[in-house]
């Protein structure tokens, strides 16, 4: 991993120089200013052998499309790095993209167009924890490997497959977390509104758990459906319970929708938190001012210190790329992509192949290694475990600090 690391330092340099010879570069195109290794081919250079095929499937239309586009950045910069650096043993990463539109059965479409069709080793995706179970399901008959950047459903990794990783923190720390912040702040009679699928169903279930072993119970307890576009009938609820505060567990547009209702309804003091699914700029332009000081659960803050050297290249080279600031999205698929390249470099190292089991051995087999989003293991269950959770508070102008 070290010797990984240095060469692509060296290779950052070379790029950044010549990065400033040619400008700027917004957008996708441009180069990257590669600074992170991790799945590359010791020897650097450009890879050149025959192309590993990897899947990616994201919402890149519909309710979550700007989390797709962010993923889609975030892996198409780490291939890119990649790539730059030899690949995988010489070969280079091809990634075949689609659209599950933020839907299940789409989901299983392009999955089952990826595996039979497209012949991928290994799949990436998605966001939605819906999408992605029923998804996983598929790439499990075939054997096949899928790294999920973003879901973060509990069920995910305890349904006993065999073939899913994740990037992303699981539910059981997220929610978790939220729910010992309110406690640490002093809320008495917390209320729960919660998009009632898989991603916040099963917050829900955690958030219930984690109340009971603090003697606590959810003063108001509502679900609805995530493409509502009114949600007065649970917000009168919560507002007659007295709550002191509000875990709102859902993606950022019903999150917007909560916060511009609860405002019509003269709540607007009532403090939002709420899980990783609300960090995203849309949160901001859909809220505005009503979703300023809401705070959720997270792995990643560009605006905080770097937890390590690999993140710091990160944030840098991002910029760079894409002039903008790298978001939580953009970092967990960059860091997915990464956990990926650890497990075919492996598969091709020790075994000469790239099956599926050998691919997650590989992937399973990673220990304290450096990412953007923290310092990773991967454990038996394919859960990322990381050292913390943050806290993070939206701020004025669609900014985020982390919370106090």
């Amino acid at each position: 991993m070290k010797k990984f690391l240095a060469v692509l330092l060296t290779l950052a340099m070379v790029l950044a120089l010549t990065a400033c010879g040619n400008g700027g570069n917004g957008g996708n195109g441009g180069n990257s200013g590669n600074g992170n290794g991790g799945g590359g081919d010791a020897d650097g250079g450009q890879s050149s052998g025959e192309p590993i095929k990897v899947g990616v499937y994201l919402p890149l239309s519909g309710a979550n499309a700007a989390v797709g586009q962010s993923g889609v950045e975030g892996i198409e910069m780490a291939v890119e790095e990649i790539n730059a650096a030899g690949g995988i043993a010489g070969r280079p990463i091809e990634i075949i993209k689609e659209d599950e539109e933020n839907d299940p059965t789409t989901a299983v479409s392009v999955v089952n167009k990826l595996i039979n069709q497209d012949e991928v080793v290994a799949i990436i995706g998605s966001v939605n924890s819906s999408v992605t179970l029923a998804a996983m399901e598929v790439s499990e008959d075939a054997g096949i490997p899928m790294v999920t950047p973003i879901s973060s459903g509990a069920a995910i990794t305890g349904s006993g497959n065999q073939y899913i990783v994740r990037g992303q923190a699981n539910d059981l720390l997220q929610a978790g977390a939220v729910v010992e912040y309110a406690i640490a702040k002093g809320y008495q009679k917390i209320g729960l509104m919660y998009q009632n699928d898989d991603y916040g169903g099963g917050a829900r279930d955690v958030i219930v758990e984690i109340m009971k072993e603090n003697n606590m119970t959810l003063a108001a307890d509502e679900g609805f459906e995530a493409s509502a576009a009114d949600v007065t009938p649970q917000l009168q609820n919560v507002k007659a319970a007295g709550c002191d505060c509000l875990i709102m567990y859902c993606m950022y547009a019903p999150g917007a929708t909560i916060a511009n209702q609860a405002a019509q309804l003269g709540m607007g003091d009532l403090p939002l938190l709420g899980g990783g699914g609300l960090t995203n700029a849309k949160l901001y332009e859909l809220g505005g001012e009503n979703v300023v000081g809401v705070v959720n659960s997270q792995t990643f803050l560009a605006g905080a210190d770097a937890v390590n050297e690999f993140s710091a290249k990160f944030i840098e080279n991002f910029q760079a790329k894409y002039n903008d600031t790298a978001d939580s999205n953009n970092a967990m698929a960059y860091d997915s992509t990464y956990i990926l390249a650890e497990g075919l470099k492996y598969s091709l190292e020790q075994y000469n192949d790239l099956s599926g089991d050998h691919i997650m051995e590989g992937m399973k087999a990673i220990k304290d290694m450096p990412l953007a989003t923290g310092t990773i293991t991967i454990d038996e269950t394919g859960d990322s475990i990381r050292d913390k959770i943050l806290m993070v508070e939206l701020c004025e102008g669609g900014t985020y600090k982390l919370a106090e």
